[in-house]
């Protein structure tokens, strides 16, 4: 278990690579950093939620526990970042202490848990559908409260500006294709999929532009990201299994929330920082510090919860 969840971390860090090396030999500039994430939140990330949720299958069951699953996932959520918002509110001022606060709840969850989810429940074949639920939560909480903690601007906090998180306006014609079971011509979904798959390499390799920005010495002794780090792959998925343990739910669903809960801190956190121009390599330590901190955390968390879900 260990050996195996070792190779597969490596084998995504080393997407990073390309994007480091482009930006120590300068075929790439800093500057272009914000394109790309702005192509991976825009375009690689819906299209991943879009093609994993077109998968499934209506029922009644998995309509009400799509819903269930929903409404716990967000709630989750929302009472982490917001703990970590009373328990840091005089540390407000710093961007640094923004990004923690965010951090400790936003998990890579398309990228790494999809992945993941595939080598623990392999016999569940709608484990990524619940995946995409909880991206969905993550989303929601992400570009409103997510990018309000970090930016200090109240207009994330506006109702019209769900209008324009990604993965929400991609459920709006998921979500009756999968009441309905429509699908798209085969070629559309050959090409719904491939964008999705590029989600992975892409947000590695922007972690590595980012990164070859970074000093090594000055990330490696920044304590405030390794805490963040801890917080996320190691206090946060306890807390959702004390959650999800007393809820009745198929035991495969609360063992999909458990192990994206897992999941090291979302890529997502450093694009939002690279979009709104704040925190954007503190959010690139807490990122790389939290992905190979799990390297660890996974393989002892499912030990030692797992057996208790199922």
């Amino acid at each position: 278990m260990f050996l195996d969840t070792l190779i597969r971390v490596l084998a995504l860090l080393a997407y990073a690579v390309p994007g480091y090396i482009f930006i120590k030999i300068k075929a790439l500039k800093e500057e272009s950093i914000p394109a790309f994430a702005k192509l991976l939140l825009y375009v690689c990330s819906p299209c991943l939620a879009f093609y994993s949720f077109s998968k499934a299958e209506y029922s009644e069951q998995m309509h009400t526990t799509i819903w269930i699953s929903l409404g716990i996932t967000l709630g989750l959520l929302v009472a982490v970042v917001l703990l970590a918002r009373i328990l840091l509110h005089r540390l407000n001022h710093d961007i640094r202490w923004r990004i923690f606060m965010v951090a400790t709840a936003l998990g890579n969850l398309g990228f790494f848990g999809i992945p993941l989810l595939e080598h623990f429940l392999p016999e569940y074949p709608y484990a990524p559908v619940f995946s995409q639920v909880f991206s969905l939560s993550m989303n929601l909480m992400a570009w409103t409260i997510g990018l309000f903690f970090i930016s200090q601007d109240k207009k994330y906090l506006k109702i019209r500006k769900l209008l324009t998180v990604p993965i929400l306006l991609v459920m709006i014609p998921a979500y009756p294709m999968f009441l309905f079971g429509w699908t798209f011509p085969p070629i559309v979904e050959e090409s719904i999929e491939l964008l999705g798959r590029m989600s992975t390499p892409l947000c590695m390799i922007i972690l590595g532009m980012r990164l070859a920005t970074v000093k090594i010495k000055e990330m490696i002794t920044d304590w405030r990201s390794l805490l963040a780090a801890l917080s996320k792959t190691v206090l946060f998925p306890i807390f959702a299994f004390f959650l999800l343990f007393p809820i009745p739910l198929d035991p495969y669903v609360k063992a999909t929330i458990f192990l994206l809960a897992c999941c090291p801190c979302a890529s997502m956190i450093q694009s939002l920082s690279e979009l709104i121009g704040q925190g954007q390599k503190q959010a690139a330590n807490v990122v790389l510090i939290s992905t190979i901190v799990c390297i660890v955390t996974i393989p002892i968390l499912s030990e030692i919860f797992l057996p208790f879900i199922f």
